[in-house]
């Protein structure tokens, strides 16, 4: 059978200086949605010479998911080429607020905030590129020290009718919700960024579009050869209902989750989401999309489980940790073997109702979501290969075995030990 995780991985040693355009273009294009334009991209790239790469991210949280991560591997396929790599911590345009898909007007950060957020957010990027490959920049370098004369300058060259042509825009004034002047400027402050820098291509998420044609915009108009843009797609989430991966949706995997809990989250994911995984996290070439398509057709399970296998070892740098958590997995879920390992040990009383102990056990949001669960059928109590489902009244003392909540989660009720006071 194809072994496409073991394959890819080994690529992620590879050097990559002096590759040929169409082979360095081959590899480029299964992560991006769209390039702007593929011809310039060729033009710099067939220039054989160190491109200034830009990419730009607004600390606004802390936490961030896998879907954060895509445009952070197609930066890094460039800087195994040798390429110069400009990463930009927007302290200032956090402030204003990116308008990209808001339906409400973003809360600007605090600047404690701001800082805070990127110590957490660099700690998470660096598990997938080497920090000591970015230069980093804080916008606020440049931005603060301009003068109104200096930004006006800008401002008359762009038309407000064709800021306004957002759709996120229309909506909200649709809706009487306000459009802030500092969110109609927010793509023309990126531009600025990369006039300053003099950046060669930028990346980021397809969300971004009208944000990056400013930027090209902008360059042209201070007499610069504009950027060429590569966009990734919105990761899609694990729950496979169209939405894009988002906290919100509770259908992302962190970037910080175990690996027993990243495994499992790519297992969990449908079917046709495999193939959009695989070219967002690996360094899969263009001519080999038909045959791993093939593959994933004939078998989607294999498939599944070599992915989640390259995640874990693209993660740790080593394909044995992904292939021991491949094993761990099987063992639970195909052989049905489950181990103390595998389980969080609670100490309750008999009488306790299940309920009332999963929530002490600190594993879970709040009761309602239990709640949920019991209602899903999804709290069994697993014992000599038979599975009972479990009732919202169900106590302690009535478990045989151990208690399964949904899919991974295993728990092991250890009768309290009793203390015998020395006569």
């Amino acid at each position: 059978m194809k072994r496409f995780d073991q394959q890819l991985f080994a690529r992620i040693a590879e050097s990559w200086n002096g590759i040929g355009v169409d082979e360095f273009v081959g590899f480029l294009t299964p992560k991006c949605q769209e390039i702007l334009t593929i011809e310039k991209l060729r033009q710099k790239i067939a220039e054989q010479r160190t491109l200034k790469l830009k990419f730009g991210i607004d600390p606004t949280a802390s936490e961030i998911h896998i879907g954060h991560v895509v445009p952070i591997l197609l930066l890094r396929q460039f800087a195994r080429a040798g390429h110069h790599i400009d990463f930009i911590i927007g302290d200032f345009t956090a402030r204003v607020g990116d308008p990209t898909a808001r339906d409400t007007g973003r809360v600007p950060l605090s600047p404690d905030k701001i800082v805070q957020n990127m110590e957490t957010y660099t700690a998470q990027i660096g598990k997938y590129i080497a920090l000591q490959m970015l230069h980093v920049h804080h916008n606020t370098q440049w931005l603060n020290p301009m003068t109104l004369q200096e930004i006006f300058a800008i401002f008359q060259q762009i038309n407000l009718s064709e800021a306004m042509q957002r759709e996120d825009f229309r909506v909200r004034m649709r809706n009487e919700q306000a459009v802030s002047l500092a969110e109609v400027c927010y793509g023309v402050l990126m531009g600025i960024d990369s006039v300053h820098l003099g950046t060669d291509i930028e990346i980021g998420g397809i969300d971004q579009l009208l944000n990056f044609q400013q930027c090209r915009k902008i360059m042209r108009q201070s007499g610069m050869d504009e950027e060429a843009i590569l966009m990734t797609s919105i990761l899609e989430g694990t729950s496979g209902d169209g939405r894009k991966m988002s906290k919100s949706y509770g259908n992302y995997i962190a970037v910080n989750a175990t690996p027993e809990n990243k495994f499992g989250g790519i297992m969990s994911i449908p079917d046709r989401l495999i193939g959009q995984y695989f070219r967002c996290f690996t360094d899969v070439h263009e001519r080999e999309l038909t045959k791993l398509d093939e593959f994933i057709a004939q078998n989607p399970l294999e498939a599944k489980k070599q992915l989640a296998t390259l995640m874990i070892a693209i993660e740790t740098k080593d394909i044995a940790d992904g292939l021991c958590e491949r094993e761990s997995f099987e063992r639970r879920f195909s052989q049905k073997k489950i181990t103390n390992d595998d389980c969080v040990n609670l100490h309750e009383d008999g009488s306790t109702t299940v309920l009332e102990a999963l929530f002490k056990s600190g594993h879970f949001k709040s009761k309602s979501e239990l709640r949920r669960l019991f209602g899903q059928q999804a709290v069994r109590d697993i014992h000599q290969g038979e599975e009972a489902i479990l009732s919202l009244e169900a106590t302690v003392d009535q478990i045989r075995g151990i208690v399964r909540v949904g899919k991974r989660r295993f728990f092991r009720f250890v009768a309290k030990e009793v203390s015998h006071d020395r006569v």
